[in-house]
């Protein structure tokens, strides 16, 4: 009889440490495929990627100018297209300092594999132009409304000033720049609203080739702390045909 009590109590001993072990294993692989999870969809916070626009100018009359814009990103360490842009802007000469251009743009995001953005942004264009001796200073101030499908609607300002000087080496004449660009955005997400959130600063030459063509080269760098990818390392170029 002590012998029976001795192996139950043996047997009951023997089934806690196996369930015991068995809870723990189970948790442990758990814990692991939620780490396994998270490395998996957590977005990156850098990227380094390519940016190319091109406008194609229309003068329609001697204050007034039709613009038609194509923009290709190519991202995710420049192995994918990762945003792509459409529009249509009426550049209004106001004067020799001032432009207005209302700008149309329909967007495609897709700044991860499992992130998919449809957006169409209507933006007020207002930028001034000044030279001191032979500094152009051109400051550059957008207002977006940005209209999403799938999220909340909100607007973005931002605020962009270049300086630029022409240099001639040899037969070759170009005009090096520099920029500094701060955004401002009513969004938010569980983290509160963004604020002053992103930062670009870029380098660059401007050439024009001829009276039809003009091309910038440039790199610039992204720092923005809400976004993801939000450090971003960019070669682009921006080409103006006028007709």
């Amino acid at each position: 009889m002590r012998i029976f009590k001795f192996s139950g109590a043996a047997l009951c001993l023997f089934s806690l440490l196996f369930c015991s072990t068995a809870s723990a294993q189970t948790a442990m692989l758990n814990q692991v495929v939620t780490v396994d999870a998270q490395k998996t969809t957590t977005p990156p916070r850098s990227d380094e990627q390519f940016w190319n626009e091109t406008q194609i100018i229309k003068h329609l009359t001697e204050k007034r100018d039709l613009i038609f814009i194509g923009v290709v990103r190519v991202g995710r360490d420049l192995t994918q297209p990762v945003d792509e842009r459409i529009g249509i802007g009426i550049a209004f000469k106001i004067n020799k300092y001032l432009a207005l251009i209302p700008t149309y743009l329909h967007v495609e995001n897709q700044p991860t594999s499992n992130v998919k953005i449809h957006e169409e942004r209507l933006i007020m264009n207002l930028t001034g132009k000044v030279s001191f001796g032979k500094f152009t200073f051109t400051d550059r101030n957008l207002l977006e409304r940005r209209v999403r499908h799938s999220t909340p609607d909100f607007t973005v300002y931002r605020n962009r000033l270049q300086i630029d000087y022409p240099l001639k080496i040899g037969s070759f004449d170009f005009k090096p720049f520099v920029a500094d660009e701060a955004w401002y955005s009513t969004q938010s997400n569980s983290e509160g609203s963004f604020g002053w959130y992103r930062n670009r600063i870029s380098a660059g030459i401007i050439k024009q080739f001829n009276k039809h063509f003009t091309g910038e080269f440039f790199y610039l760098y992204q720092h923005d702390g809400r976004s993801r990818p939000g450090n971003i390392k960019v070669l682009g170029t921006l080409f103006r045909y006028t007709l």
